[in-house]
């Protein structure tokens, strides 16, 4: 028998060898030569053509000629028999499971499942090995009723099995009891910290009444230019315009409010007679989507996970354009952040440009560019959202655990104005001073001492949320798919209880997700130890 080969990438079988093999009848197909067919597959080789159940192809998408041996990729044989293949890499080896049709009645799954012992105490987890089978060795899938992670309730607890194979049969149900005695293991709080992964969300009715953390404050002196008034544009106009020298922020979040495709532009120019380097360290965005989730999520996951995109220089009075955003529909947002450095005064100008408009510039770095920019009018804000320059772009928190005990928590409150303080600021545009309800745009660079033996907890508290937090370096999102919104759910962002990876302090990185809500909560929990009873404090 000729070898399976690999062939661009795929495994391939000789066709005639493995139909004798299998004892499977392979038909000539008249009047082609050399033409075959094996059930579904009808191969021409002289033509170059196949036809899978039904379908015309060509050759070489289900095999190929080699040798003068006919070969058909292994996945196509899986189509049309039915067999399952798997690949060894290691070893370099294809094996197929083939089951032929049998005349006598088709046969069921077997339900098969043991728990790790018969008696558990309340909150204590439940080990379960399924070893349900096929008797064909078809894939079968797992129904539970009855199962659960852990019990809470004392009593008998019946569990049941019943598993489907992949051609629809399904088992008789198999039931095993177990009995959960009236004796505290872990409560259902204590028990998803403990077990729950990083993630996901528990029930935890209690978050505000917990009490709060006075960490300690300092903030950096870096501007933020927030542009987000009006958030929804009418028109194409000047949206923001700053000066500005050294390190700064840069956010911007609007919608497109007009009839027509329109674009956001961050223009750069300087203002001086010596030549200016401007450095941009960070940036992230997402364009083109009316979820606001997205916009929010996407663009800061974007923007911290970014790496510095470079650097150019601006001569004396020359502009350059920095960004300029897809098109955005009728109705779509964008949310732009952007780290930026310059070596002297720099201004920086926001527009949002209709497309009829924009496409009437033929270069958008060319003197007559920048006046008609500068001709178009600067646009209202509104009167719900925030435009301005504010200082402190980096608020480092240091907070200490070491008072926390077994079964207990704590929270810190972030952006909520009281115990979080709002950015104090101005309009550079209307001069009005201005306050940045939020703090929508400021790193939060916290420290957590005497860390060890906690996890931490995501709560959302003004709205919906949806953003990510950096937990040692590594991001994670809040939350994972869709977006938190009620209070009495904590997300788990970190576990620091035990292991090799245990650390005595925790490093955060946190940056409120533009269009989401503020205030949000971040708990400490310290897990109560396994059975130790009911030890819920305050």
């Amino acid at each position: 028998m000729a070898p399976a080969r690999l062939l661009e990438g795929r495994a391939v079988l000789p066709l005639r060898e493995l139909a004798r093999l299998l004892e499977l009848p392979l038909e000539s197909i008249p009047g082609v030569p050399g033409g075959v067919r094996l059930g579904g597959l009808e191969v021409y080789p002289s033509l170059k053509l196949a036809r899978l159940n039904g379908k015309q192809l060509e050759l070489k998408e289900v095999g190929a000629v080699e040798g003068g041996v006919l070969y058909v990729a292994a996945r196509t044989l899986e189509a049309v028999l039915g067999v399952r293949v798997g690949f060894d890499p290691l070893q370099r080896l294809v094996s197929l499971t083939y089951s032929p049709p049998l005349d006598e009645p088709q046969r069921s799954p077997v339900a098969r499942f043991a728990t790790d012992k018969p008696e558990y105490r309340l909150g204590e987890p439940v080990q379960i090995t399924d070893y349900s089978y096929d008797p064909d060795g078809l894939p079968v899938y797992a129904r539970w009723s009855g199962r659960e992670e852990a019990y809470f309730t004392p009593g008998p607890k019946t569990l049941t099995l019943t598993v489907t194979n992949s051609a629809g049969r399904t088992s008789q149900p198999y039931s095993v009891q177990i009995q959960v005695l009236d004796q505290p293991y872990l409560s259902p709080r204590d028990y998803a910290l403990r077990y729950f992964s990083v993630g996901r969300t528990f029930p935890d009715g209690s978050v505000i009444a917990y009490p709060v953390l006075t960490p300690e404050r300092q903030d950096d002196p870096v501007p933020i230019l927030l542009s987000n008034s009006p958030e929804k544009v009418p028109t194409s106009g000047s949206l923001y315009e700053e000066t500005l020298q050294g390190l700064a922020r840069l956010l911007a979040y609007h919608t497109n409010g007009q009839g027509v495709p329109a674009r956001l532009l961050l223009v750069a120019t300087n203002l001086g007679s010596t030549s200016r380097t401007v450095r941009l360290l960070r940036q992230g965005s997402v364009a083109s989507t009316s979820v606001v989730a997205l916009l929010g999520q996407v663009s800061l996951l974007d923007f911290l996970t970014s790496r510095p995109a470079g650097q150019f220089v601006l001569e004396g009075g020359q502009a350059l354009p920095l960004y300029l955003s897809p098109p955005l529909a009728p109705g779509e947002g964008l949310s732009l952040q952007l780290d930026i450095q310059t070596s002297g005064v720099v201004q920086l100008s926001l527009y949002m440009l209709e497309e009829p408009l924009l496409s009437s510039f033929s270069n958008l770095s060319a003197p007559e560019t920048l006046d008609a920019l500068r001709a178009l009018p600067v646009l209202e804000p509104d009167s719900d959202h925030v435009r301005g320059t504010f200082l402190g772009a980096v608020r480092r928190l240091r907070l200490d655990l070491s008072g926390l005990e077994p079964g207990s928590a704590r929270r810190l409150v972030l952006g909520d104005d009281l115990l979080d303080p709002a950015l104090e600021g101005r309009d550079a545009i209307s001069g009005n001073a201005r306050r940045l309800l939020g703090n929508y745009g400021v790193t939060y660079l916290i420290s957590v001492e005497n860390a060890a033996g906690t996890v931490g907890a995501f709560v959302p508290r003004g709205g919906m949320y949806s953003g990510a937090i950096r937990v040692n370096g590594l991001y994670v999102e809040v939350p994972q798919s869709g977006v938190l919104l009620r209070g009495d759910l904590p997300m788990i962002f970190y576990r620091n209880l035990d292991g090799p990876f245990l650390s005595q302090r925790m490093e955060l990185e946190f940056v409120p997700a533009p269009g989401s809500f503020l205030p949000v909560n971040l708990v400490f929990y310290k897990p109560a130890l396994p059975g130790a009873g009911p030890t819920v404090r305050r």
